[in-house]
């Protein structure tokens, strides 16, 4: 590296700049540690890419590591020849690489390239920058209108709801608790008429309880779910994890077809509540399970001897 001004290889919780270390990327469920540089406590986002300024002022340079597998770059410092020197070392567990340089520019203009390389970010709605209020507490719809008139009568702007895991059917994806949550979609263009916003999770995996579930059958008929490397012969060869609707499986979105079933659900989901935005859950894809859950079942661990 031209210098140890090194930046980026994100997503992770630590300072601004990087120091000599393992800086892994790998987009998996987990909590949010700091990241001391010892390998293996990145965060949900994958960005590999380095910014590092060389040694004319002012001038910097970038590098884009293009890899889906799981990534750990590695930054070390030495001396040679009595100058301290730092070297990025890039591991990768497989899978395609591609390299990108971006070279001799402002660290605006090398951002500016490298965005223009891999597409500009969406522009987000004016009104999801205000206030909103979630809880995976709020269990019904009553208490969303307690809350809801609690901000009015203290005067507190609300920008909006997030409706939790709690508004779905069993948990599960394009479905609702009608019982919790009655009336949804009258309720729903009611608030829209305070010109407030609703926002409705749903999760990366889709309900697999039951053969019959409509998108689990679906999928699984047109085989566009994502396949099993160790468990061929049990649940269909699905790769299987527990999730919030408990067994769940996962659409292969490398397929067409997956994504017109995935269409087919949210647009099934706004006939019964009329929402403004949708909050994607556990994308990554994961699960409750550490790997695969045969027959979506976590495991019970053994109870200790006394």
């Amino acid at each position: 590296m031209p210098s140890g001004r090194i930046y980026g290889l994100g997503e992770r919780q630590r300072e601004f700049s990087l120091v000599p270390g393992t800086w892994t990327m790998w987009a998996n469920g987990r909590e949010t540690p700091y990241d001391d540089g010892t390998g293996g406590k990145q965060t949900y986002g994958v960005h590999p890419f380095a910014l590092v300024q060389t040694q004319e002022k002012d001038e910097w340079m970038g590098i884009f590591f293009r890899n889906s597998n799981a990534m750990s770059p590695i930054i070390t410092q030495g001396e040679w020849n009595n100058v301290t020197n730092h070297t990025l070392t890039y591991l990768s567990t497989g899978g395609q690489l591609e390299m990108y340089f971006f070279t001799k520019g402002s660290s605006k203009e090398i951002i500016q390239a490298y965005h223009s390389m891999i597409g500009k970010p969406t522009l987000t709605p004016f009104w999801s920058m205000g206030w909103q209020a979630a809880s995976y507490d709020y269990k019904d719809l009553a208490t969303y209108d307690t809350v809801i008139a609690a901000y009015k009568k203290a005067d507190i702007p609300l920008e909006g709801v997030f409706f939790d895991i709690p508004y779905l059917a069993d948990g599960a994806d394009f479905s609702v608790n009608t019982k919790t949550f009655p009336n949804l979609k009258t309720w729903s263009q009611n608030f829209h008429k305070n010109n407030q916003k609703l926002t409705v999770i749903i999760d990366g995996g889709i309900s697999a309880d039951n053969f019959e579930d409509y998108y689990y059958s679906m999928a699984a008929d047109q085989k566009v779910l994502l396949k099993s490397a160790i468990n061929k012969d049990v649940d269909g060869g699905w790769l299987t994890q527990h999730v919030w609707s408990k067994k769940s499986v996962f659409l292969d979105f490398m397929n067409d077809q997956a994504g017109m079933i995935w269409m087919h659900g949210i647009n099934a989901l706004f006939e019964d509540v009329e929402y403004d935005g949708l909050w994607l859950d556990m994308n990554e894809a994961t699960g409750f399970c550490d790997g695969e859950c045969v027959g979506g079942v976590v495991p019970v661990p053994p109870t200790p001897s006394a």
